[in-house]
């Protein structure tokens, strides 16, 4: 089931049920990814809190927060410090910088879908990063 056919808040509630499960949503990406890179989410927005700012695609992939427009972003997982969702936005918060991005969608159900999975993509490069640094610390003793 993808919950395409559920309400909204259905929808989003059966997607942190998948998420927490490690389940991925996996959708067609807008443009070629690298090697074994996934794309979990892709929705037409804006970034930025103006309305002339920039119009594009939120592109969500197992290794990077893009946005594809006349300006893009990339930002790797593993520089993200959060992730959160406020009504039409998916505000992210950047390590060792007190940068916001902010990227609307179209619905605030579309937001909060895109929000869980970055938050998701976050964490797990978080915990990632946690690990490696654990092993390195233990290799190095």
């Amino acid at each position: 089931m993808d919950g395409s056919h559920l309400p909204d808040d259905l929808a989003t509630t059966d997607l942190a049920t998948r998420l927490r499960r490690g389940e991925l949503p996996k959708v067609e990406a807008p443009d070629p990814l690298a090697p074994g890179d996934e794309c979990h989410f892709v929705s037409p927005g804006r970034v930025g809190r103006r309305r002339v700012d920039q119009y594009g695609h939120l592109v969500l992939t197992s290794g990077w927060l893009k946005f594809r427009g006349t300006v893009d972003v990339s930002v790797a997982w593993g520089e993200v410090a959060d992730v959160q969702c406020a009504r039409r936005e998916v505000v992210v918060s950047l390590r060792d910088s007190r940068r916001l991005l902010r990227f609307s969608c179209h619905s605030e159900a579309e937001t909060a879908r895109g929000a869980l999975i970055a938050q998701h993509l976050a964490q797990s490069a978080q915990a990632a990063t946690a690990d490696s640094e654990t092993s390195f610390h233990h290799a190095a003793l």
